[in-house]
């Protein structure tokens, strides 16, 4: 390869890398960090640098609570919107939120001492979205293996 397609080549690598950071990237990090979190719900705690499970529900500890309320999961309610509410939108400059509609979410998430209809009912912390070195990882992780993909291309 001569200079001039080096050139072209570094010109046509860096052109698609930039197309990769401003359009492939908030989209792979949203998809990734969603079904992160969704994850939470099937395992029934937060992952950040390990896993940690969440507080145990009254319900399933209660022998007179019987049938699918004595096994259904933690934060699933008889819907399971809670989870599935979870999704992101693409923020400035290649910036994911990852978010949960449901009016209750912070609380499940953070933990309240007020909740409920008369604000007399504690809810303790369970936390299904956040800061995760994992997640974190993963994503590195995958950008890694695509830029080198990007960049490992042979010369046209």
């Amino acid at each position: 390869m001569d200079g001039d397609q080096f050139a072209r080549y570094l010109l046509d690598a860096s052109k698609e890398i930039e197309n990769y950071i401003n359009n492939d990237t908030p989209e792979i990090m949203g998809v990734m960090a969603r079904d992160h979190f969704k994850e939470s719900f099937q395992n029934e705690g937060f992952t950040d640098n390990s896993f940690e499970n969440w507080q145990e529900v009254k319900r399933r500890l209660n022998p007179k609570i019987t049938g699918a309320q004595a096994a259904r999961a933690v934060l699933t309610g008889d819907t399971g919107d809670l989870g599935m509410s979870i999704d992101y939108t693409r923020a400035a400059n290649g910036e994911v939120t990852v978010f949960s509609d449901k009016v209750y979410a912070e609380a499940h998430n953070e933990g309240a001492t007020n909740a409920g209809r008369n604000h007399n009912v504690a809810i303790p912390k369970r936390q299904f979205i956040g800061d995760s070195e994992v997640l974190n990882e993963e994503i590195l992780k995958r950008f890694g293996e695509d830029l080198d993909a990007i960049t490992n291309k042979a010369p046209h």
